[in-house]
């Protein structure tokens, strides 16, 4: 089977940044998504110029910070990206809106990054929750022709997203990447497969900021460690990005 392995947040902060970079450079990690509106944008496409065999997404955001664009379901009162702990599933977003800010974010990814991202995912899974959000990505992803995780894309072969919650994992039993020894059987039997990661290294600002710090290093520790490479050889599992997978 063939398995991307991703880390979302690239971007985030700088301590992120070098975090998937190493996981990538010293362990497994074969794709990331970038946050084109985040403080580290900038950091992180400097870093990626040195790492050309390291796939690179587009981590949708409408979740943090201000927006690109000035969509007025967009934001709170203070013009801000509404958090998802603060509406519910049936949030009105006006699905052209969303659409118009996902297009402003792919254009800053291939302004900066000077090629289309391999694909797009999101940040705290908009595109899954909301129905006019996932509407707004996947009419993105076919116009720009590019998968979009966990959705399939019109013409690319279908690849299988993989994290705790599909598998049926209650949040936080585990704090690393361990969950994927122990469910082997139910994540290597599919042709294509996506596993979700945050690798990073934690600076001040992911722990004042962030509810998911501490395992972040801690699957950065299972991602450069010999027994994740033992593990994927011993299972003949090859490694792609999204760039390696086929159109139908």
């Amino acid at each position: 089977m063939k398995l991307i392995i991703n880390a979302d947040d690239f971007g985030f902060t700088r301590a992120i940044n070098y975090g998937i970079i190493d996981a990538h450079n010293l362990g497994v990690l074969t794709s990331t998504t970038l946050m084109v509106t985040m403080p580290a944008f900038e950091h992180a496409v400097e870093l990626s110029k040195k790492t050309p065999m390291l796939g690179i997404g587009l981590h949708l955001n409408l979740t943090l910070v201000k927006p690109l664009t000035n969509g007025a379901t967009l934001v709170n009162e203070d013009g801000e990206l509404i958090k998802p702990k603060f509406i519910t599933p049936e949030y009105p977003y006006n699905e052209e809106e969303v659409y118009q800010e996902f297009k402003a974010q792919y254009h800053r990814f291939t302004e900066f990054m000077k090629k289309k991202p391999s694909h797009l995912d999101s940040h705290l899974f908009s595109t899954d929750i909301y129905p006019a959000v996932t509407s707004a990505a996947k009419r993105l992803a076919e116009e720009i022709g590019i998968p979009l995780r966990n959705h399939d894309t019109k013409g690319f072969e279908h690849v299988e997203f993989m994290w705790e919650k599909p598998l049926e994992i209650p949040y936080g039993a585990y704090d690393n990447l361990d969950y994927i020894y122990d469910n082997a059987a139910s994540i290597l039997c599919y042709d294509y497969v996506e596993i979700m990661t945050h690798p990073g290294y934690l600076d001040t600002f992911i722990l004042e900021n962030s509810t998911f710090s501490t395992p972040r290093a801690n699957e950065l520790e299972s991602l450069i460690s010999p027994r994740m490479r033992q593990f994927l050889n011993e299972n003949n599992v090859e490694l792609i990005s999204y760039h390696d997978i086929p159109k139908k």
